[in-house]
């Protein structure tokens, strides 16, 4: 009986073993933040095994004020500053790109001058 456990125990091990391990889902972590006139515009984008590439542009209202992109293999980080904003308004950081060839959703960042 003590042996039949055992040999039931290693197998469910390594049936457990033999799945595929899911895929952690991608970071994508981003900042707006004023230091007086000064936009600080700010993300992170993290997938293990992935190629990123990636656009952050800054908006006010309906106005591009300016863009920055780049891309990496497993992390992309874009760290930005751009002088000249009006205090008082309110500016909106945009986001898009893709992970592995894959477009994912426009993540949006908004911060008032």
């Amino acid at each position: 009986m003590k042996r039949k456990s055992i040999m039931v125990l290693l197998i469910i091990c390594l049936l457990l073993a033999s799945f595929p391990s899911r895929a952690k889902a991608a970071s994508i972590t981003p900042d707006l933040s004023f230091s007086g006139t000064t936009a600080s515009c700010y993300v992170k984008i993290t997938q293990r095994g992935k190629q990123i590439t990636a656009t952050m542009e800054l908006w006010h209202g309906t106005t591009l004020v300016d863009s920055w992109s780049g891309n990496g293999t497993n992390s992309l980080t874009l760290n930005e500053t751009h002088n000249g904003c009006v205090s008082g308004w309110t500016y909106t950081l945009k986001i898009n790109g893709t992970i592995g060839g894959v477009a994912f959703s426009e993540i949006t960042e908004t911060a008032t001058c």
